[in-house]
Protein backbone atom coordinates (compact mmCIF):
# COMPACT_ATOMS: atom_id res chain seq x y z
CA UNK A 1 0.00 0.00 0.00
CA UNK A 2 1.43 3.37 -0.99
CA UNK A 3 2.27 6.09 1.52
CA UNK A 4 -0.38 8.38 0.00
CA UNK A 5 -3.08 5.76 0.67
CA UNK A 6 -1.79 4.97 4.17
CA UNK A 7 -1.78 8.58 5.36
CA UNK A 8 -5.58 9.13 5.46
CA UNK A 9 -6.08 5.66 6.97
CA UNK A 10 -3.59 6.36 9.76
CA UNK A 11 -5.05 9.81 10.27
CA UNK A 12 -8.55 8.33 10.61
CA UNK A 13 -7.34 5.75 13.13
CA UNK A 14 -5.56 8.46 15.09
CA UNK A 15 -8.72 10.57 15.13
CA UNK A 16 -10.76 7.59 16.32
CA UNK A 17 -8.30 6.97 19.16
CA UNK A 18 -8.40 10.65 20.10
CA UNK A 19 -12.21 10.57 20.12
CA UNK A 20 -12.25 7.50 22.36
CA UNK A 21 -9.71 9.07 24.73
CA UNK A 22 -11.71 12.32 24.80
CA UNK A 23 -14.87 10.42 25.78
CA UNK A 24 -12.97 8.35 28.33
CA UNK A 25 -11.78 11.51 30.04
CA UNK A 26 -15.26 13.04 30.02
CA UNK A 27 -16.84 9.89 31.43
CA UNK A 28 -14.21 9.72 34.17
CA UNK A 29 -14.59 13.41 34.98
CA UNK A 30 -18.38 13.14 35.23
CA UNK A 31 -18.08 10.23 37.67
CA UNK A 32 -15.53 12.10 39.80
CA UNK A 33 -17.56 15.33 39.77
CA UNK A 34 -20.65 13.46 40.97
CA UNK A 35 -18.74 11.69 43.74
CA UNK A 36 -16.54 14.55 44.92
CA UNK A 37 -18.23 17.70 43.65
CA UNK A 38 -16.84 19.91 40.90
CA UNK A 39 -14.95 22.21 43.24
CA UNK A 40 -13.26 19.43 45.24
CA UNK A 41 -12.42 17.18 42.27
CA UNK A 42 -8.84 17.24 41.01
CA UNK A 43 -7.19 16.55 37.67
CA UNK A 44 -5.27 13.69 39.33
CA UNK A 45 -8.49 11.99 40.38
CA UNK A 46 -9.90 12.31 36.86
CA UNK A 47 -6.82 10.86 35.18
CA UNK A 48 -6.64 8.04 37.72
CA UNK A 49 -10.28 7.17 37.05
CA UNK A 50 -9.64 7.25 33.30
CA UNK A 51 -6.36 5.30 33.74
CA UNK A 52 -4.56 7.93 31.67
CA UNK A 53 -1.70 10.34 32.29
CA UNK A 54 -2.09 14.03 33.10
CA UNK A 55 -0.28 14.87 29.87
CA UNK A 56 -3.02 13.11 27.92
CA UNK A 57 -5.70 15.13 29.69
CA UNK A 58 -3.93 18.41 28.92
CA UNK A 59 -3.74 17.49 25.24
CA UNK A 60 -7.53 17.43 25.22
CA UNK A 61 -8.47 20.09 27.78
CA UNK A 62 -6.87 23.26 29.07
CA UNK A 63 -7.96 22.59 32.67
CA UNK A 64 -10.65 21.08 34.87
CA UNK A 65 -13.09 23.89 34.15
CA UNK A 66 -12.94 23.33 30.41
CA UNK A 67 -14.06 19.76 31.13
CA UNK A 68 -16.94 21.11 33.24
CA UNK A 69 -18.03 23.43 30.42
CA UNK A 70 -17.89 20.60 27.88
CA UNK A 71 -19.93 18.29 30.10
CA UNK A 72 -22.50 21.00 30.85
CA UNK A 73 -22.90 21.75 27.13
CA UNK A 74 -23.44 18.06 26.44
CA UNK A 75 -25.94 17.73 29.27
CA UNK A 76 -27.94 20.74 28.07
CA UNK A 77 -28.03 19.33 24.53
CA UNK A 78 -29.20 16.00 25.94
CA UNK A 79 -31.89 17.69 28.04
CA UNK A 80 -33.06 19.65 24.97
CA UNK A 81 -33.68 16.33 23.22
CA UNK A 82 -35.97 15.33 26.08
CA UNK A 83 -37.80 18.65 25.91
CA UNK A 84 -38.69 18.01 22.27
CA UNK A 85 -39.67 14.38 22.78
CA UNK A 86 -43.39 14.02 23.45
CA UNK A 87 -46.10 11.71 22.15
CA UNK A 88 -48.71 14.31 21.24
CA UNK A 89 -48.46 17.94 20.16
CA UNK A 90 -49.67 20.18 23.02
CA UNK A 91 -52.98 21.97 22.42
CA UNK A 92 -52.56 24.79 24.95
CA UNK A 93 -50.14 26.37 27.39
CA UNK A 94 -51.07 23.92 30.14
CA UNK A 95 -50.16 21.04 27.84
CA UNK A 96 -46.79 22.63 27.02
CA UNK A 97 -45.97 23.13 30.68
CA UNK A 98 -46.99 19.54 31.49
CA UNK A 99 -44.70 18.30 28.72
CA UNK A 100 -41.83 20.41 30.00
CA UNK A 101 -42.17 19.02 33.50
CA UNK A 102 -42.51 15.44 32.22
CA UNK A 103 -39.39 15.89 30.09
CA UNK A 104 -37.38 17.11 33.06
CA UNK A 105 -38.62 14.19 35.16
CA UNK A 106 -37.63 11.67 32.47
CA UNK A 107 -34.23 13.32 32.08
CA UNK A 108 -33.73 13.19 35.84
CA UNK A 109 -34.61 9.48 35.98
CA UNK A 110 -32.63 8.46 32.87
CA UNK A 111 -29.63 10.76 33.26
CA UNK A 112 -29.34 11.55 36.94
CA UNK A 113 -25.57 12.16 36.78
CA UNK A 114 -25.99 14.82 34.09
CA UNK A 115 -28.82 16.34 36.10
CA UNK A 116 -26.61 16.60 39.19
CA UNK A 117 -23.81 18.08 37.10
CA UNK A 118 -26.12 20.79 35.73
CA UNK A 119 -27.12 21.71 39.26
CA UNK A 120 -23.47 21.78 40.41
CA UNK A 121 -22.40 23.81 37.38
CA UNK A 122 -25.07 26.39 38.05
CA UNK A 123 -23.84 26.78 41.64
CA UNK A 124 -20.25 26.99 40.40
CA UNK A 125 -21.12 30.11 38.41
CA UNK A 126 -21.33 32.04 41.67
CA UNK A 127 -17.76 31.23 42.64
CA UNK A 128 -15.66 30.82 39.48
CA UNK A 129 -16.03 34.12 37.68
CA UNK A 130 -13.19 33.38 35.22
CA UNK A 131 -15.34 30.67 33.64
CA UNK A 132 -18.71 32.31 34.26
CA UNK A 133 -19.22 33.59 30.72
CA UNK A 134 -18.59 30.22 29.11
CA UNK A 135 -20.65 28.36 31.69
CA UNK A 136 -23.56 30.78 31.40
CA UNK A 137 -23.95 30.19 27.64
CA UNK A 138 -25.41 26.64 27.79
CA UNK A 139 -27.74 27.61 30.64
CA UNK A 140 -28.93 30.62 28.66
CA UNK A 141 -29.52 28.34 25.67
CA UNK A 142 -31.56 26.01 27.87
CA UNK A 143 -33.78 28.87 29.07
CA UNK A 144 -34.20 30.13 25.50
CA UNK A 145 -35.28 26.64 24.45
CA UNK A 146 -38.04 26.65 27.05
CA UNK A 147 -39.10 30.11 25.89
CA UNK A 148 -39.30 28.97 22.26
CA UNK A 149 -41.54 26.07 23.22
CA UNK A 150 -43.89 28.27 25.24
CA UNK A 151 -44.10 31.26 22.87
CA UNK A 152 -46.44 29.73 20.22
CA UNK A 153 -49.07 29.12 22.90
CA UNK A 154 -49.26 32.61 24.37
CA UNK A 155 -50.34 35.99 23.08
CA UNK A 156 -47.84 37.81 20.90
CA UNK A 157 -48.48 40.85 23.07
CA UNK A 158 -46.84 39.23 26.08
CA UNK A 159 -43.55 40.84 27.05
CA UNK A 160 -40.63 38.50 26.16
CA UNK A 161 -39.21 39.23 29.62
CA UNK A 162 -42.28 37.56 31.09
CA UNK A 163 -41.61 34.40 29.10
CA UNK A 164 -38.01 34.51 30.27
CA UNK A 165 -39.19 34.71 33.88
CA UNK A 166 -41.47 31.73 33.26
CA UNK A 167 -38.52 29.74 31.87
CA UNK A 168 -36.53 30.59 35.01
CA UNK A 169 -39.48 29.49 37.16
CA UNK A 170 -39.66 26.12 35.37
CA UNK A 171 -35.91 25.59 35.75
CA UNK A 172 -35.95 26.62 39.41
CA UNK A 173 -38.89 24.36 40.20
CA UNK A 174 -37.55 21.19 38.60
CA UNK A 175 -33.93 21.57 39.66
CA UNK A 176 -34.86 22.59 43.18
CA UNK A 177 -37.39 19.82 43.70
CA UNK A 178 -35.42 16.96 42.15
CA UNK A 179 -32.14 17.97 43.79
CA UNK A 180 -33.67 17.61 47.24
CA UNK A 181 -36.00 14.73 46.33
CA UNK A 182 -32.93 12.59 45.66
CA UNK A 183 -32.36 12.56 49.42
CA UNK A 184 -34.25 9.55 50.76
CA UNK A 185 -36.76 9.06 47.90
CA UNK A 186 -36.90 6.46 45.16
CA UNK A 187 -38.21 7.27 41.65
CA UNK A 188 -41.76 6.12 42.44
CA UNK A 189 -41.94 8.28 45.57
CA UNK A 190 -40.58 11.26 43.65
CA UNK A 191 -43.20 10.89 40.93
CA UNK A 192 -45.98 10.57 43.51
CA UNK A 193 -44.72 13.55 45.50
CA UNK A 194 -44.35 15.90 42.56
CA UNK A 195 -47.76 15.23 40.98
CA UNK A 196 -49.91 17.52 43.20
CA UNK A 197 -47.18 20.16 43.27
CA UNK A 198 -46.90 20.04 39.50
CA UNK A 199 -50.63 20.60 39.05
CA UNK A 200 -50.54 23.69 41.26
CA UNK A 201 -47.38 24.91 39.54
CA UNK A 202 -48.87 24.58 36.05
CA UNK A 203 -52.02 26.46 37.08
CA UNK A 204 -49.94 29.20 38.67
CA UNK A 205 -47.76 29.66 35.60
CA UNK A 206 -50.76 29.69 33.30
CA UNK A 207 -52.33 32.40 35.47
CA UNK A 208 -49.04 34.32 35.49
CA UNK A 209 -48.98 34.41 31.69
CA UNK A 210 -52.61 35.47 31.56
CA UNK A 211 -52.07 38.57 33.68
Amino acid sequence: MSTKILEPVLRTRSQQRATRTHKRLLDAALAVFIERGVDAATVEEITQRADLGKGTLYRHFHDKYEIVITLVEQAVSHLAEYLHSYDNEPKNIEGVLENLLNAHYNFFIDSSEEFVLLFQGRVLLKFERQTAGELEEPYARYLEEIGKMVSPYVSKKIDPAKIRRLACAVAGFVFGFFSFAMVGMDSEEIQTSIKPLRQVFVRSLSAFLGR
